[in-house]
């Protein structure tokens, strides 16, 4: 039998953490357990000084996005106390969900807004409602109207949402238009990673070259993203948090929907082909 991953945690200690139950079977009934739930969340919350950015109530998984030093506490502490109070509601026995959690760090701000755009837009993946703000179980209303039920219950940090969108009208479009990306986002700890991030990182600052990231013109950003996933097989989502650009920039770089003004030769500093070509080999 293969041996689980080892969970990932980072000095950051902001965390997707989403999880389903046994055999897909229904979590959340009615009202009263995701009432429940959340006030659990916020329990622990408060126990464990986790700060939560973003969340989901689906009929058989969550999504919580959450800023916490001790991951494995700050959910133990809610997870057991829901199925205790959910098997005696329902008379039933045994574990609810399907194993261990699941978790996949956040390490930059542009990270954390994909997340939580795909957070937000479960419900529409789902085909229960076609825009995320139709949607009472999730904390979509609480950044700019603090407009929902769990609002009553779970403290939401609107910060780095507000930092972000400067309005409730282009947060909204954000949504929208992130829609759909949906099906394509897939955590990093879900997949075969063909390479480590800190090998990206290593040979960015090669690229670089001593150069701050932000000194890169738009044309050498786009044609350095595209060589980077070319030539290393990484994911879409490494290089967002990379090039803390977003996703859905990654993506249309990668697929040619955005091009260079210029040709390849607009990125300074760069290697050999054959010294790069020796590079990337290491990872095949």
């Amino acid at each position: 039998m293969a041996m689980r991953k080892k969970r990932v945690i980072t000095d950051v200690g902001i965390y997707h953490i989403y999880q389903q139950a046994n055999s897909r079977v229904i979590i959340f009934y009615d009202d009263e357990d995701r009432l429940q739930f959340l006030s659990l969340v916020a329990e622990s919350a408060r126990t464990n000084g986790a700060i939560i950015y973003a969340y989901v109530l689906m009929d058989n998984h969550w999504h919580l996005l959450v800023n916490v030093k001790d991951l494995t506490s700050f959910v133990k502490r809610y997870l057991m106390s829901y199925v205790r109070w959910y098997n005696r509601k329902y008379s039933k026995r045994g574990n609810l969900c399907n194993g261990p959690y699941s978790s996949s760090p956040k390490n930059s701000i542009q990270s954390i807004i994909n997340c939580t755009g795909y957070i937000l837009n479960n419900p529409v993946k789902a085909g229960i409602v076609t825009q995320p703000f139709h949607y009472k179980w999730s904390s979509v209303n609480q950044y700019f109207n603090n407009d929902s039920k769990g609002s009553r219950l779970l403290n939401i940090d609107d910060t780095i949402v507000k930092i972000h969108f400067s309005n409730l009208t282009e947060f909204n479009e954000y949504l929208i238009n992130t829609q759909p990306d949906i099906n394509d986002f897939k955590e990093e700890k879900d997949l075969e990673i063909p390479i480590k991030y800190s090998d990206l990182s290593e040979r960015l600052l090669v690229l670089l070259n001593k150069r701050s990231l932000y000194e890169l013109s738009r044309n050498e950003l786009i044609v350095m993203i595209k060589q980077f996933y070319c030539e290393s097989r990484a994911t879409y989502i490494q290089l967002a948090s990379l090039f803390h650009v977003s996703y859905t920039f990654v993506r249309d770089v990668v697929k040619g929907r955005i091009t260079p003004d210029t040709d390849k030769h607009c990125l300074r500093g760069k290697v050999s082909s054959s010294t790069k070509s020796a590079y990337w080999d290491n990872f095949k």
